[in-house]
């Protein structure tokens, strides 16, 4: 179980690092301010209305390691790790419209440029979770 754990916090740590450089990459391309969204934290009342950059990315880490813990626990019992982290990156890029809603800095919920922006970083996340995992399951088996 503690394999499985630090695989999953490896393949969180990748993914999210990933994303989150890819959605910075878009918003400083093209003005939507996806990055932004991602590491957008107004709607939590107990911290500062500003905190530094490496802060709110460290933030998006954390979830990133839980996802990724949750992921390589899916994939320990269902041998597809393709379809479950595209399944994760999917169901992530959701949280674009609750996200959009609770503030004003960042792209409005009908903003469907930001949401394609948002929803391809999501689906290349959900692709390295996939290959990471895919990887560790290649790993396993010659042990």
């Amino acid at each position: 179980m503690r394999k499985i754990i630090q695989q999953g916090l490896l393949a969180g740590l990748v993914s999210g690092i990933i994303l989150g450089l890819v959605l910075k990459w878009i918003q400083y391309g093209t003005g939507a301010l996806v990055y932004t969204l991602l590491l957008n934290v107004d709607f939590v009342p107990v911290l500062p209305d500003v905190l530094p950059e490496w802060l709110e990315f460290a933030m998006h880490l954390v979830v990133a390691l839980v996802l990724g813990v949750l992921f390589r626990l899916w994939i320990s019992r269902w041998h597809h790790p393709w379809l479950a982290g595209l399944a994760l990156g999917v169901a992530s890029s959701l949280l674009f419209f609750p996200l959009a809603m609770m503030s004003d800095r960042v792209p409005a919920v009908n903003d469907g440029q930001a949401y394609m922006y948002w929803l391809i970083g999501h689906l290349l996340y959900g692709l390295v979770l996939g290959m990471v995992g895919r990887w560790q399951i290649r790993q396993r088996s010659l042990f």
